[in-house]
């Protein structure tokens, strides 16, 4: 009886890694995009580039972006190969994962800027960006509630993107940067709280 207790014991702390390690992935995924963020504000702050820097920029930072979270969770497959238990994605999650992202590039990039939502063309374009993230991440939450649970700490990413949409679209100035440290808030609340999980977990 003592050794069933036992091998109970070793389980749940393996167990407690492996979810700890799949929540440092889930962080480090929101901390990358967080990052390509920021820098993006740096750079334009700094020089004056011209609009076909986004062509460039974007793309590059989306490769980047996600050649680094395929090689976390590449590792993160690893480990749990080397604990007993396969962590694989579904296919139709990523699909729709990539439709949810592709449906918010649409309607926050083009459709909700050209219907004037704001008070002038910056703001219009703050309230395109905020729906974007909202709509982009609420959709990709909603795939992983279904898929692989509910993932609670994503809820700030797109929660508080959310909440801004109506003050962005009255701000005469600044709108743009100020929604920008209003996903950036967001992003970074998700991190914490993944972190706070992992923790959590490899308390157990």
């Amino acid at each position: 009886m003592e050794e069933v207790r036992e091998l109970k014991s070793v389980l749940e702390r393996v167990e407690g890694k492996l979810i700890a390690a799949g929540k440092l992935y889930g962080a480090m995924s929101f901390a990358v995009w967080l990052a390509v963020m920021l820098l993006y504000y740096v750079i334009i702050g700094v020089f004056d580039l011209p609009w076909q820097f986004n062509i460039v920029y974007w793309p590059v930072a989306f490769i980047l972006a996600m050649g680094f979270t395929g090689r976390i969770w590449r590792r993160l497959q690893k480990l749990g190969m080397a604990t007993g238990k396969e962590v694989e994605s579904s296919t139709t999650s990523g699909i729709l994962i990539a439709v949810s992202w592709i449906t918010g590039i649409a309607l926050g990039w083009g459709v909700i800027p050209r219907l004037d939502p704001g008070v002038n063309a910056e703001a219009s374009l703050a309230v395109g960006f905020l729906s974007f993230i909202t709509l982009s991440v609420f959709g990709m939450w909603l795939v992983f509630a279904k898929y692989s649970g509910v993932e609670r700490e994503i809820i700030p990413s797109f929660l508080i993107p959310a909440l801004g949409i109506a003050l962005a679209a009255k701000m005469e100035s600044g709108a743009m940067v100020w929604a920008g440290f209003l996903v950036a808030l967001g992003f970074s609340l998700s991190v914490l709280l993944y972190i706070y999980s992992a923790f959590k977990a490899i308390e157990r």
